[in-house]
Order: C-alpha cells, then sequence, then structure tokens
C-alpha cells in the first residue's frame, strides 16, 4: 500500500521549503491542497508539476474516500496547506485518522511553522508554553477562555486575523491588566514581516494608531502569569468566578461566596465583582 505524506510548506517566503520536501512534492502521485490557486504559485516557483486536488474543511468528508481510495490503488499522496504545517490549525486531522485506521502508513515531512518561527524570536526567555490557536470568534466564549488562559504559569501562543486582533487585545488588558507582556509577530517571512514586543497597552495603542498595520496573518505570544504573585492569581480566580455565577446568584451573595474562598479585602471583590453587575443587582 502507498503512503499519505504531510508535508510542510512556507508560511510566506516561497524558499523556505526543505530539499526532502520539494522531493516527495515532486514525486506524489498527487497532492492535496488546501486551496489549488495558493499551491501552484508553490508549484511554479519550484518547477513542480504533480496534479493538484482540493482539500479543505468543507470538502474533507468527500475527499477523506477518494484520497484513501487512490492511496489503496498504490498511489503516493502529499497533504498541504495554504501556508504552514497541516493540522496546525487547519484540516486534515479526519484524512491522517481514516488513513491510520486502514493500516495507510502516516509519514511527517517537517518544515515552516508560523507559531515555532515566531516563539524562535521571542525574548520572554520561554521554558514552557502551549499552543491556543484561534480563539472563539464570538466575545463571550472569548472572554471565557481568556479568562482561564490568563491564570497560565507558561506561555500562551495564539493565531488572530487582522478584523478581530484589536478586539481581542482589548480583552486581553481587561481581563489580564494592562501590564501582561505579550509579542505580535505580523506577516511572518514576508515582505513586510514586523515582531513587537510590549505591554498589552503598548501593543493595543500601536494596533490603534497602525504603527503596527491590521493587515495580514497574526501571531500572538502571551507571557505566562507570575505565579509568584499569589495576589494577582486571587486576582484572576475571583474575576473567573464573577463571571460564572453572574446568572445565578446576587452581587452580595457572589462576594460573600468570594470571601470564603480567598483573603482579598472585601472592597475589592465588590469592585471586581462589579465589573460583572450592574449597579442595581
Amino acid at each position: 500500500m502507498a503512503t499519505l505524506y504531510i508535508v510542510a510548506t512556507p508560511i510566506g517566503n516561497l524558499k523556505d521549503i526543505t530539499l526532502r520536501a520539494l522531493e516527495t512534492l515532486e514525486n506524489v502521485a498527487l497532492v492535496a491542497a488546501e486551496d489549488t490557486r495558493v499551491a501552484k504559485k508553490l508549484f511554479s516557483a519550484h518547477g513542480i508539476s504533480t496534479p493538484l486536488i482540493s482539500y479543505h474543511q468543507h470538502n474533507a468528508s468527500q475527499r477523506d474516500s477518494q484520497l484513501l481510495l487512490e492511496i489503496e490503488q498504490d498511489k503516493d499522496i502529499a497533504l498541504i496547506t495554504d501556508a504552514g504545517t497541516p493540522l496546525v490549525s487547519d484540516p486534515g486531522h479526519s484524512l491522517v485518522s481514516v488513513c491510520l485506521q486502514k493500516g495507510v502508513e502516516v509519514v511527517p515531512i517537517p518544515g515552516a511553522c508560523a507559531s515555532i518561527t515566531a516563539l524562535s524570536v521571542n525574548d520572554f526567555n520561554i521554558t514552557r508554553f502551549s499552543f491556543e490557536g484561534f480563539l472563539p470568534p464570538k466575545r463571550a466564549a472569548r472572554i471565557s477562555r481568556l479568562q482561564q488562559l490568563s491564570l497560565c504559569e507558561h506561555a500562551t501562543i495564539l493565531y488572530e486575523a487582522k478584523h478581530r486582533i484589536v478586539a481581542v487585545l482589548e480583552d486581553m488588558q481587561s481581563i489580564f491588566g494592562p501590564e501582561r507582556r505579550l509579542m505580535i509577530a505580523r506577516e511572518l517571512t514576508k515582505m513586510h514581516e514586523q515582531i513587537v514586543s510590549g505591554e498589552v497597552q503598548q501593543l493595543l495603542e500601536q494596533l490603534n494608531n497602525e504603527t503596527i498595520p491590521l493587515k495580514g496573518e497574526f501571531v500572538v505570544i502571551i507571557e505566562g502569569a507570575d505565579g509568584s504573585t499569589q495576589n494577582d492569581i486571587d486576582l484572576q480566580n475571583m474575576r473567573l468566578l464573577f463571571s460564572k455565577v453572574t446568572s445565578v446568584m446576587s452581587h452580595r451573595d457572589a462576594v460573600s461566596l468570594a470571601m470564603s474562598l480567598t483573603s482579598l479585602p472585601k472592597n475589592t471583590l465588590y469592585d471586581l465583582a462589579s465589573e460583572y453587575y450592574s449597579p442595581n443587582d
């Protein structure tokens, strides 16, 4: 039986591709690409003429069986996305799953990945990190997730779109506080690459005045919470508590519950709760 190759492609600069990846893309029978128009630009730059077929989140369920049939007919297949490493916030999980279930060998061909590229130039001295991908697009769900992430003592890597990046940093400023450090990496490896580190408030100002233009793809690295500052952790825990109980408890009862769980001052807890309760609650 043939092989499925998971091939990483450039995230911007078309020269950022390995010799092994080029050899694989040239020698397989078929390449499944997230967008064949994008793939054709890469193929044209490197003289690759292998046939292409579209494979994206909207047709994956139909394509999986079709590609598996090709593999069972002893045809090697490669999977690529528009940019970077497949299956990292990109389609392909269902194809890998069905191939492994059928005993098909799945071989990774490593290369560029936006999250690791950004991490390699960070100035936070990161030793531990997690990859979050894209936050929920709806604000309520996004805030809930950011409240959870605010407590993480390790760094967190996010991807974000240009039309949401300002709203996301506004939510971060509210939840993390204005002094939490971030790194924003925009248009990595491309002509207008930009990498900026600073406090949330500073980077939000630069986005609003377009010192950091609202163009291209964004990678955001959030510095981990300072676990040595118990007061900060308590504040974030209480914010998370108040966000969860507003629909079932009054302002006063929520503060009473919080007082039983933390040594933070009563006035501080009332102020925190006021962020989630209206004045009449």
